[in-house]
């Protein structure tokens, strides 16, 4: 039988880029529609029910009460933290300079995996942390002459990276007792009940009804299902295909699309001092990530050490 070469699972991990690229600028589109802790709630809610649905269709048991320490900390840190950081900041940052910014979530990782993981730093990576790091303050440098990035709303992003750093790493920590796709459905479960408690909270407090239009309902249904679900399905498949280490600097091409999408669809301008910035931040975790390259595993399906991308 002939053997499948590594095209169909690359295309599947660019495919997954793509999406979370277009769930910045779903999240930036919907900053007048909806407040970014209710859209948070609604998109675990949703996605949550979805996985959950495709996970009891294919017989996979979670063990959603015995492992819910486990699942909880997991949603607080990557459903809730990582995507509400992420909202909030998109509602003051342009969906560009947002991803940037997110540009350093493959340094976070790698920073919050030797915190509380114990993964090894090499030497070598640490000259690229250092420049991945000395480009989050250029794109933090905002005067106002060179339209500069809403502070507040930067700092939210770059806590957003760090939040799913430690979501990585304590995936990284259990994947010994759960698979990918166990640790993914059981987090969003979990991560749905804080997610939903903060953005109904926000949603009564706000004391007025959603301004949803058609445009707003299909950016709400696509983080729900095309950035969540399918997106997810997509990076398992491909990391499952070539393994983490070759899928890892996939990553790295989420900040170039998304900034490529916001300045085609949203019509975004990005200024000279952004795309210096950006390109430090990506050198670096580029960089970074050649740095630490390990022998690439053979394209037997080794399985993926990280619960799933962004």
């Amino acid at each position: 039988m002939k053997r499948r070469g590594p095209g169909p699972a690359v295309l599947a991990l660019v495919g997954a880029n793509l999406l979370w690229a277009g769930n910045y600028l779903a999240g930036r589109a919907l900053r007048d529609s909806i407040n970014p802790y209710t859209l948070n709630g609604f998109r675990w809610v949703m996605s949550a029910l979805l996985l959950w649905g495709l996970s009891r269709a294919r017989g996979i048991r979670v063990p959603l009460w015995r492992q819910a320490p486990r699942f909880l900390l997991l949603g607080l840190t990557g459903m809730f933290l990582f995507s509400g950081l992420t909202y909030w900041g998109l509602a003051r940052v342009g969906a560009a300079p947002a991803g940037l910014l997110a540009g350093f979530t493959p340094v976070a990782v790698l920073l919050m995996g030797r915190l509380l993981a114990g993964d090894p730093v090499r030497p070598r990576q640490w000259p690229w942390i250092v420049l991945s790091i000395a480009g989050e303050g250029v794109l933090l440098y905002s005067p106002a002459a060179l339209g500069g990035i809403n502070p507040t709303g930067a700092a939210a992003l770059v806590a957003a990276a760090l939040a799913w750093g430690v979501y990585t790493a304590l995936g990284r920590r259990y994947r010994h007792q759960l698979t990918p796709w166990t640790l993914t459905i059981g987090a969003a479960v979990w991560g749905a009940v804080p997610a939903a408690a903060v953005g109904g909270w926000a949603w009564l407090a706000a004391g007025q009804p959603l301004a949803l239009t058609a445009g707003s309902l299909a950016a709400l249904l696509y983080v729900s299902t095309l950035a969540s679900v399918v997106a997810f399905l997509l990076w398992t498949a491909g990391t499952h295909r070539l393994g983490s280490a070759v899928a890892g600097p996939f990553l790295n091409l989420l900040p170039v699309l998304t900034v490529a999408l916001a300045v085609a669809v949203l019509g975004e301008g990005v200024e000279w001092h952004q795309l210096a910035g950006g390109a430090l931040v990506l050198a670096g975790a580029t960089g970074t990530t050649l740095a630490g390259w390990r022998s690439a595993p053979a394209l037997t399906g080794t399985p993926a050490e990280t619960p799933s991308g962004p």
